[in-house]
């Protein structure tokens, strides 16, 4: 075609030539010439507009200007569940690891268990000095036969009416009252033997022989496998997102273990301090788990439906409208921008809420480097 505007110059400069060389001094003549050179012009415009349609109807590219389309991989917008879960931290618990304490004052005068031992309900694990409290009992025990011997005879001879009413009840009030306090010297006395509530294991022995304890003094702490579980603190903001019953990950770092357990608990109550509340999972009976304070980590899910649009979080562009992504549309060579309202996020996906209807070709590799309109090669 630049070709063609040249020949079409040099014939107007050799007819303008011509012109001059004929008759350079009529002012008719020039005007002439011009004219005529002018309808040649006119004549050849028209015959390279009639070749041009011609070549384009056999070459419809030919003319255009040729554009380097960008390479892209491209991904489909997958319609499919998608779940959010929240990881907050654990510890193993268990409702039969306590401190056996002392419930009377008194020095201790033997310690019967050390560090490691097993023991059965029952068994007795230290016992305080008892000595004041045995005298007293064989001294009420004294009185009491006493009383007893008294409240026989008046009762015989209230019975023949004999006597006053005053002198039997007087008798009978003595006999209880010695009675009583038998009852609860032997009380006194049972709880010098400090005994294991259930059976288990001693982790600590914090007394020794010789010792004076109050009531409360830690004497032993039992641990025991039976009841345990893992209890963890959960933000007030998740108030009504999780349910007994629930499904939830467990993890325990320091195994390098995990599995799936159940909720079993869920508090009611707001910790003022920390703004949360308490949650319990279940926790297999393996013997490498039951391990009192043992860290672990629980997945919990806070989110699931069933129906939604999901798309590698990597893709998701931003720009002052909001979050973008690129697409075709019906096989076509021009990527579109597409601004897109996403949900929750979890392990590096995204859930659409809005702009993508799920089953859309979406740009994947080489997103960071086109433009809406711009020409790409899909290259999966």
């Amino acid at each position: 075609m630049k070709a063609l505007r040249i020949s079409t110059i040099f014939i107007i400069a050799a007819i303008v030539v011509v012109s001059c060389g004929q008759n350079a001094d009529t002012l008719d003549a020039k005007k002439a010439r011009i004219d005529e050179a002018m309808a040649e012009i006119k004549s050849l415009e028209n015959e390279i507009a009639t070749l041009k349609d011609e070549v384009k109807a056999e070459d419809p590219d030919y003319g255009k200007v040729q554009e380097n389309a960008e390479l892209v991989t491209t991904l489909t917008a997958q319609q499919t569940s998608f779940s959010h879960k929240i990881e907050v931290r654990g510890n193993v618990q268990s409702r039969t690891n306590v401190y056996v304490s002392a419930e009377t004052m008194g020095l201790i005068t033997a310690v019967n268990v050390v560090e490691g031992q097993s023991i059965r309900k029952g068994q007795v694990l230290a016992t305080i000095d008892s000595e004041m409290i045995e005298k007293n009992i064989a001294e009420v025990e004294n009185q009491l036969e006493f009383a007893t011997t008294v409240f026989q005879k008046r009762e015989r001879l209230w019975k023949q009416n004999i006597g006053t009413e005053i002198d039997y009840l007087q008798a009978k009030n003595n006999k209880e009252s010695l009675e009583k306090s038998l009852e609860t010297l032997n009380t006194q006395l049972e709880k010098t033997k400090i005994k294991a509530p259930f059976s288990g294991t001693i982790e600590e022995v914090p007394v020794n022989s010789g010792q004076v304890v109050q009531p409360g003094s830690p004497i032993a702490f039992l641990v025991s496998n039976q009841n345990m579980y893992i209890k963890a603190e959960v933000s007030e903001a998740y108030i009504g997102k999780f349910e007994k019953g629930d499904t939830t990950d467990v993890s325990i770092p320091s195994l390098g273990e995990q599995f799936k357990s159940t909720i079993v608990s869920v508090g009611s109550v707001i910790n003022q301090g920390s703004r949360t509340f308490t949650i319990e999972v279940k926790l297999p009976k393996v013997d490498e788990y039951l391990k009192t304070n043992l860290v672990t980590v629980l997945g919990l899910t806070d989110y699931h439906v069933e129906d939604a649009v999901v798309i590698p979080s990597r893709i998701i562009q931003e720009d002052l409208q909001g979050n973008f992504v690129y697409m075709l549309e019906n096989g076509s060579k021009k990527a579109k921008k597409v601004h897109i309202k996403l949900g929750y996020s979890f392990n590096n996906e995204s859930e659409v809420v809005s702009g993508l209807k799920g089953g859309e070709s979406v740009v994947d590799k080489g997103n960071r480097t086109i433009a809406d309109g711009t020409t790409v090669s899909v290259q999966n």
